[in-house]
């Protein structure tokens, strides 16, 4: 998959408080309070059918296990080889978390465990491991951080996926991070950065070992990020992200390292349940070690919008301009532009109808004078889930996906196909 650096970037934040503050009025609230969101059909609380954990002394302890059946008509996820196939995935998962009147901690772990009935190349086990905590150190300041390890894979049908006949390529992830947050009395202030490190597993192909240490890299994140309330569930806010990327092993050609920073200003909202969300606006600029590529700079974007028009229906609409890091050799790096949107029914109290539209186009950062490389992705779903009890829960989907490209070498990467899936998952 790619690695989204701009959703670290879009946490650095940066504000001119001399140039907001006089916009603010002494009445209104700090930032928008978030905790408005529990009233949307996601985040609202069913306690008939909600688990309570076991608890042990000041923790709370919440395993669960599932049980997933996938169905797909095209499991390469390609144009020129199309192969229909099933597979039955174990879902574990455990979360601790502390119950305590001040502070917090927590760690959680999952993993997934999938076997294919005639294509056994696909097999695939993934894990994650998560430990987070937060320190309040007073009333308005508070200290905040998490360490993980995990095992993932690229999926099939995107920019990661480049190893057609190989098992699917899979890496290990290591990151931590952790922000300071500040609250006054019409302002908020976060200053945060995060680590994370990705390596490479060697794949076999026709008997030849491949070597994918060249994909091996690591970023490190600086955020800071601030905002004013200039009216009653309104603020403004402005942001400035810098990262830094660099690959590990010695490269094979011109070098992809690479830095740069994005700014954004914009307004958060959300006076009631009707309209919640974020809008910002700014610049993006992303320069790389070898003077061959060329710089990546331009107008920078972030929507998050959440409409509930009624109790019942909640809408989301979503979307910006990114950086990826590249997981091909010769390419410096991935703009893309993605829009995404979805919604949420309550057709029944315990019934929830989840209909999704995504569209994402990736423009290729080549040396200059190289053939111009662009990927388009579309992907359509609708799913529903049940929650038959307190302890069980029933989930469907099915999805349509088609990726098209311009340039790419190899021409198979053309494909459409369906998906769907229904899996059990019972909670304590």
């Amino acid at each position: 998959m790619v690695i989204r650096q701009s959703r670290q970037s879009r946490a650095i934040s940066f504000c001119l408080l001399g140039l907001i503050a006089p916009l603010a009025d002494a009445r209104a609230q700090t930032t928008v309070d978030m905790r408005m969101e529990r009233d949307t059909v996601g985040a609202r609380s069913r306690p008939e059918v909600e688990t309570s954990g076991a608890r042990l002394g000041a923790l709370l302890i919440s395993p669960s296990f599932g049980i997933e059946a996938d169905a797909t008509d095209n499991i390469y996820a390609r144009g020129d080889t199309k192969r229909g196939d099933v597979a039955v995935a174990i879902l574990p998962a455990l979360a601790v978390r502390s119950q305590w009147s001040r502070h917090a901690l927590g760690i959680s772990a999952d993993g997934a465990i999938k076997r294919y009935a005639q294509r056994t190349a696909e097999n695939v086990d993934t894990y994650a491991v998560k430990l987070d905590g937060r320190l309040d150190i007073s009333g308005n300041t508070r200290l905040s951080g998490d360490i993980g390890a995990s095992r993932r894979i690229e999926a099939r049908g995107t920019t990661g996926d480049t190893l057609f006949g190989a098992a699917p390529v899979a890496y290990t992830q290591l990151s931590g991070g952790g922000e300071i947050e500040q609250t006054f009395t019409r302002a908020r202030i976060t200053l945060g950065g995060r680590y994370e490190r990705y390596r490479y597993a060697d794949r076999e192909l026709g008997g030849t070992v491949v070597d994918l240490s060249q994909r091996d890299y690591e970023a490190l994140t600086g955020s800071l990020r601030a905002a004013v309330g200039v009216g009653p569930g309104i603020a403004a806010f402005a942001s400035l992200a810098y990262n830094r990327n660099r690959y590990i092993a010695p490269p094979i050609g011109p070098n992809r390292d690479s830095h740069g920073f994005t700014a954004l200003t914009g307004v958060a909202f959300g006076l009631n349940r009707l309209l919640q969300g974020e809008l910002g606006v700014g610049w993006v600029r992303q320069d790389f070690s070898a003077p061959v590529f060329p710089r990546i700079s331009g107008l920078a974007y972030n929507a998050q919008l959440r409409w509930s028009p009624t109790r019942l229906t909640s809408v989301r609409l979503s979307g910006g301009r990114t950086f990826q890091r590249s997981p091909i050799i010769g390419v410096a790096g991935i703009q893309q532009h993605e829009v995404s949107l979805s919604a949420e029914h309550e057709l029944l109290r315990t019934l929830i109808l989840r209909p999704a539209l995504r569209y994402l186009v990736a423009d290729f950062r080549v040396p200059g004078g190289a053939a111009p490389r662009r990927e388009r992705y579309f992907t359509g779903a609708f799913g529903v889930t049940w929650r038959l009890t307190q302890h069980i829960e029933i989930a469907g989907e099915y999805a349509h996906s088609l990726g098209r490209n311009t340039g790419a070498i190899d021409l198979g990467r053309a494909y459409d196909r369906n998906r769907a899936t229904l899996s059990l998952r019972w909670r304590l």
